[in-house]
């Protein structure tokens, strides 16, 4: 069997790549964003931000292609200001992208693809003229999870990316999500369990490793939240929380790392004491202060994952999520690297409020947390997807 893999930007698809090569089935990985091997150069042609940020994979370059054009196509529309295009420019060139890449099916010869949410529709029609497998890997919730959340507003083009994601989905001969949650999500929209497959995502491993100091050696509890500053990301919440402990004259700080989504929650940080925020670091960097904290915090009201809780596992620190992000997984299936709370105030301030009276059961919970991480690798995740690949094709 040959598997051909396309995605438009990169997210975790070059790890399925690998995977696949591994087991010997890969026929093409093609994604916008370029990775390479170890005796690849760097493409000169790449701005220097994104050069720094080059995956390094092990398949050889005779597997790979990346349409530079679309590439391009993207760098330009980022510096379009958004009053001018809303959100439909990007979405315009992931479309675009999967046109172009239906019309190169037929000439490659595989026996089945493996296409991304919202840049699937054309690749699979062409597909099943061709008598291929289509494999949807989709990387959040079902969009009418969003909806329900209120976290995805309508606009102009969001009928008709939705419109898309449905024949994606029903076009596809399987599903792959990113936590049992967000497959729940697409068995609540009507998408068949049998069709689903929940593969949870893997972490780079950190040689970053908890500070020296402990949480009975500073005053208060230090967290920390990494990610789009967001109504989605519950960071009004967290805010609001930390305000109530202050005013009760809890010390506890918080950081939050990453940009802004909504320029509005710096007014409210502004506002909250011991609360600070940083725009987003090199991933170096971001482990040094995961690492440096006593709890990650991530209680978003809706992820279809949050990678930020296997990257602090892996770094010896636990972590409070939410009912609605995916790797709650994490957490349910090693209870004492972390904590669920449901993504509103009241319950949030409760776990936190009980944490900041007894500190010892954070510190007890670092080396579960790094313990719990050597079951969410990246070399983990290749192992099951490959293993769940090996049985489909079978």
């Amino acid at each position: 069997m040959r598997v051909l893999i396309s995605h438009p930007g990169l997210q975790h698809s070059h790890q399925l790549a690998w995977a696949l090569h591994e087991c010997g089935i890969l026929r093409q990985f093609c994604s916008v964003v370029p990775v390479i091997d170890q005796e690849d150069a760097r493409p000169n042609w790449l701005p220097s931000t994104m050069a720094a940020r080059l995956k390094q994979v092990p398949v050889p370059a005779r597997l790979r292609r990346h349409p530079w054009f679309f590439q391009a196509m993207l760098q330009v529309v980022a510096r379009i200001p958004p009053r001018f295009c809303g959100d439909a420019v990007d979405h315009r060139v992931f479309h675009a992208y999967d046109l172009w890449y239906s019309q190169q099916l037929p000439r490659l010869g595989g026996d089945t693809v493996v296409a991304y949410e919202n840049s699937a529709y054309h690749t699979f029609l062409m597909a099943k003229r061709l008598g291929m497998q289509c494999v949807l890997d989709a990387a959040s919730m079902h969009h009418t999870a969003g909806t329900c959340a209120g976290v995805d507003l309508p606009t102009p083009f969001r009928a008709e990316i939705n419109r898309r994601k449905d024949r994606e989905v029903a076009l596809a001969d399987l599903v792959i999500t990113c936590s049992p949650l967000a497959a729940e999500s697409y068995v609540a929209a009507g998408v068949p369990m049998a069709k689903l497959r929940p593969i949870l995502l893997g972490a780079s491993v950190s040689q970053a490793r908890p500070a020296a100091t402990t949480v009975q050696d500073h005053d208060g509890l230090n967290y920390v939240f990494a990610g789009s500053l967001s109504y989605r990301k519950s960071v009004d919440i967290m805010l609001s929380v930390f305000r109530r402990l202050h005013a009760e004259g809890e010390r506890a700080q918080l950081t939050l790392i990453g940009g802004v989504s909504d320029p509005r929650l710096l007014d409210e940080i502004a506002v909250t004491p011991n609360a600070h925020h940083q725009s987003g670091v090199a991933q170096s960097v971001l482990f040094e202060k995961l690492a440096a904290a006593d709890c990650l915090l991530l209680p978003s009201r809706f992820d279809s994952f949050g990678m930020v809780v296997a990257e602090a596992m892996a770094c010896g620190i636990p972590a409070v999520v939410s009912s609605q992000v995916g790797a709650k997984a994490l957490i349910e299936r090693f209870p004492a690297a972390g904590w669920i709370v449901e993504p509103n105030a009241d319950s949030l301030y409760e776990c936190l409020r009980s944490q900041l009276s007894n500190p010892s059961a954070v510190r007890a919970a670092r080396l579960n947390a790094l313990q719990a991480s050597t079951n969410f690798t990246w070399s983990a995740y290749r192992a099951r997807v490959g293993a769940l690949f090996e049985e489909f094709l079978s």
